[in-house]
């Protein structure tokens, strides 16, 4: 995979402005521009002043490509990774290619015409790959960029009414080290952030990554740990869903969480945590809990909201189906599987807790309270596949009705078609003219023959019910 630099940052306005010039757009343009004027000398025959002006824009091109690639390795903070990466090979290579051509020592061998002619053939492959990465390069850097951002680390401690804290990166490993009864949660974290806290928590790297990268609702249980994955619903203001992932590991005494983008998953927990009571289950178990039932009230939200998208479509007349309505029910069918998929494998952990099948660790006598846990997710997951369902059946009597109107426009054209078939096969017989020919039928005659076979045949497409 290759890696994208964040933008750089530069310093001035001057520079500021040549940045927001040297745009990924705007250099991939001046790629194709350079494609162009690298072909036009060897598809035709231009005169020498023609020539001259081809030759100076593609250097002047060139340059801002050097001056692109300059400030982007005088501002990022990781010269060897900008150096390494992919892309800033392919722009050197951009630059490099043309430049070699001006060495003293090299010049003379490269006015042979077929070295020219390949020298030419590899500036256009360099910069036909470099226009066409503009949208890769642009997407990927956007996700970089809004991915980016200091590690946000939050802290509920145990006590009689739990309240949410900020917390420092060092508070967290020294907590990773030696874990008390506290929840600690983090979002924002980068891969290398991802190891230290693996290490911290005396965990292999790769299996807090294989757990964070699994993509499936899933709980692993060792003598230790209670690795748990999940994914929260985020309703968007724009209407959309994201599905941030939440990765939870439980000791005897403690809760640790983490999430690619930063929820209010805590401060929601904590709002709705009872007063600690004598008697209840450890610290661990009821974090657990509380954390389950956030994440099954973020999706009863969600169920919610799919319902009214159903009944929001049910009431689209069905003679006025367009392009809008086929595009919001199959985005609601693609989303309705995702939650589907996912409530059905929180179901069944939620059941195996609530079977004890599964133990946390330290949960001695906990598995009763996951019990309504279990009946609501097992409830969602019913609404679900129930709304899928009523969606499904929208969706075909759109597709029927759609089918019935184009079947109608069909027989109405087969009927024209074959009523304006009689009189040009009779008059492809006879010809336009019957004056003159030799046969024995006038043209009065031909049209009432022509008009009584038509009326034939249309009587016969009404008794089978076609013009219904």
């Amino acid at each position: 995979m290759l890696r994208v630099d964040l933008p750089f940052q530069p310093r001035g306005w001057l520079l500021k402005a040549v940045a927001a010039l040297l745009s990924e757009a705007f250099l991939g343009f001046l790629a194709i521009v350079s494609v162009a004027l690298t072909l036009i000398p060897m598809l035709f025959a231009v005169q020498a002043h023609t020539g001259a002006v081809i030759e100076t824009g593609q250097w002047l091109i060139i340059a801002l490509f050097g001056v692109d690639y300059g400030l982007g390795l005088t501002w990022t903070s990781d010269r060897r990774a900008y150096l390494r990466n992919g892309w800033r090979l392919l722009d050197l290579l951009t630059i490099v290619v043309p430049l070699i051509t001006l060495l003293p020592q090299v010049s003379p061998m490269l006015r042979s015409s077929p070295v020219l002619r390949l020298i030419r053939l590899l500036r256009v492959v360099t910069l036909g790959v470099r226009a066409s990465g503009v949208i890769v390069r642009e997407e990927t850097r956007r996700a970089v960029a809004s991915a980016a951002g200091p590690a946000e680390v939050s802290v509920l401690r145990a006590g009689k009414s739990p309240e949410v804290h900020p917390a420092s990166w060092d508070e967290l490993l020294r907590w990773a080290r030696s874990p008390g009864e506290e929840w600690y949660h983090v979002s924002n974290l980068s891969p290398a952030q991802l190891r230290q806290v693996a290490l911290a928590l005396d965990l292999k790297p790769a299996y807090l990554e294989s757990q964070v990268a699994a993509g499936y609702p899933h709980l692993e249980v060792t003598s230790r740990y209670a690795t748990l994955f999940v994914w929260l619903p985020e309703l968007q203001s724009a209407g959309t869903i994201q599905r941030n992932g939440l990765l939870l590991l439980a000791t005897k005494q403690s809760v640790f969480t983490l999430a690619g983008q930063p929820t209010g998953l805590l401060q929601a927990v904590a709002g709705a945590l009872p007063d600690s009571t004598a008697g209840a289950p450890p610290f661990s178990a009821r974090m657990t809990r509380a954390f389950l039932q956030a994440v099954l009230n973020r999706n009863e939200e969600l169920v919610g909201r799919f319902e009214q998208g159903l009944r929001a479509l049910e009431e689209v007349p069905v003679r006025e189906s367009r392009a809008q309505f086929f595009e919001q029910s199959f985005r609601l069918k693609k989303e309705l599987a995702a939650a589907q998929f996912d409530l059905w494998r929180l179901k069944g952990i939620l059941t195996a807790l609530t079977e004890a099948r599964v133990k946390l660790p330290g949960g001695v006598g906990a598995a009763e309270s996951f019990h309504s846990l279990a009946e609501s997710a097992d409830f969602l997951y019913e609404t679900v596949v129930n709304t899928r369902e009523g969606l499904l059946s929208v969706i075909d009597l759109h597709l029927n009705v759609v089918s019935f109107e184009m079947n109608r426009v069909m027989r109405v054209l087969a009927v024209v078609s074959v009523l304006g078939l009689i009189p040009a096969v009779i008059g492809g017989l006879f010809g336009m003219n019957l004056a003159g020919n030799p046969w024995p039928f006038t043209l009065p005659q031909v049209a009432f023959g022509v008009s009584l076979a038509m009326a034939l045949c249309l009587y016969l497409f009404l008794v089978k019910g076609w013009l219904r």
